[in-house]
């Protein structure tokens, strides 16, 4: 917490955001609808379109950014203090390599704001709310991955094993289910005659949440890629988040606006979030 970034104390910078998070949900005004932390059916329901929709949009863009700096400063400052440290092997050799792992985990963290990012622009309609930006883009992210950086710097000169494969590999496989269905959900949205009908086909056709799954499956993968098993805790608190509240959440929003398609489609596909099991 007392690492600097661009000269602030990271203590302060999540202090400030903290604080700016409650401010926020007051300035959302809430009310009382089915809530997922930091978006509810309200939200849900505004498109983007005011001044302010347009402030909170490029704020939470900025902040976005700000967290892949952040990682990179937290993996690579405390890299340098550690090989500072070290002792030469008996060769007299550096035993600190490459940072491979160190890239990435930075590749990783930079490819999850860069799918948000995408989700922002090109799929989301709705507005974003003061709680969203300060709570989730100013303080949960940017935690996350200041995380992965530092369990990523810890393991500075230890060899790649299948740790780090299955990782990639599964960072790989959750980006994909999260963007992938979301994508072939945008395209079918866009055709005039499937206006105001629910996409039920795809990987939507398996889980109704499978996005869900994706984006819970791809931290794990990015914490197994870090060789630092206590990052964990990242995809672990995300998947209850999404399950206890994400998921009841978009339930009421899709049940109240397609009702009867809703309804069919919820005894069709059985399973929520992780397909075959839930």
């Amino acid at each position: 917490l007392g690492q600097r970034v661009a000269g602030v104390p990271l203590w302060a910078f999540w202090t400030a955001m903290s604080l700016l998070s409650i401010v926020g949900f007051f300035l959302d005004q809430p009310d009382g609808g089915a809530s997922a932390f930091f978006i509810d059916n309200k939200v849900r329901r505004t498109i983007h379109s005011s001044g302010l929709d347009r402030l909170r949009y490029w704020l939470k863009v900025a902040l976005l950014l700000v967290s892949v700096y952040i990682e990179y400063v937290v993996m690579f400052s405390h890299a340098k203090e550690w090989r500072r440290k070290k002792d030469d092997d008996a060769n007299g050799e550096s035993r600190v390599g490459f940072p491979v792992r160190e890239l990435i985990c930075l590749a990783c963290g930079a490819a999850f704001v860069a799918r948000v990012l995408l989700q922002m622009a090109v799929f989301w309609r709705r507005s974003v709310s003061w709680v969203e930006v300060w709570a989730e883009a100013g303080v949960i992210i940017p935690l996350s991955l200041a995380s992965m950086g530092l369990g990523a710097a810890r393991r500075r000169g230890a060899g790649l094993g299948a740790s780090e494969a299955a990782g990639v590999l599964l960072f790989a496989l959750g980006t994909y289910l999260n963007v992938g269905p979301e994508y072939d959900r945008h395209v079918w949205k866009a055709d005039p005659a499937n206006a105001g009908h629910l996409y039920t086909g795809g990987w939507f056709g398996v889980c109704r949440h499978i996005n869900y799954f994706g984006e819970a499956l791809s931290f794990v993968g990015f914490a197994l890629a870090t060789s630092a098993w206590w990052n964990l805790w990242v995809p672990l608190i995300m998947g209850a988040g999404l399950a206890y509240a994400s998921v009841p959440e978009l339930d009421a929003y899709l049940s109240a606006r397609y009702s009867a398609e809703w309804l069919a489609y919820t005894q069709e596909v059985t399973c929520q979030m992780i397909p075959f099991v839930w």
